[in-house]
């Protein structure tokens, strides 16, 4: 079984879960630029209510742990040897 079917559910479910979250929140960003770097800020103070507090973090620690079975899929396909002998299966020549 290819990894890519994990990648694309885990972006569906990444991307429908960050979706209801910051779709149901209610919240403020403000940031401020100095001279200095470090005395620049970003504040992101959000809250959400809903279906976003509870499916869309479900959906959302569901993508990630799709994208983390899919990463851990196909480093070992790149290490399993197919066919007999031990060997990899090869292409026939045209």
């Amino acid at each position: 079984m290819k990894p890519d079917r994990f990648v694309i559910a885990s972006v569906l479910f990444l991307c429908t879960g960050l979706g209801l979250i910051f779709g149901y929140c209610n919240g403020t960003v403000g940031m401020s630029m100095a001279t200095p770097l470090s005395g620049s800020s970003l504040n992101i103070c959000t809250t959400t209510n809903g279906p976003g507090a509870v499916g869309g973090v479900a959906l959302t620690v569901m993508g990630v742990l799709l994208l983390i079975f899919a990463l851990i899929w196909s480093i070992v396909g790149q290490f399993r040897r197919d066919g007999a002998g031990g060997k990899r299966a090869e292409l026939p020549k045209e």
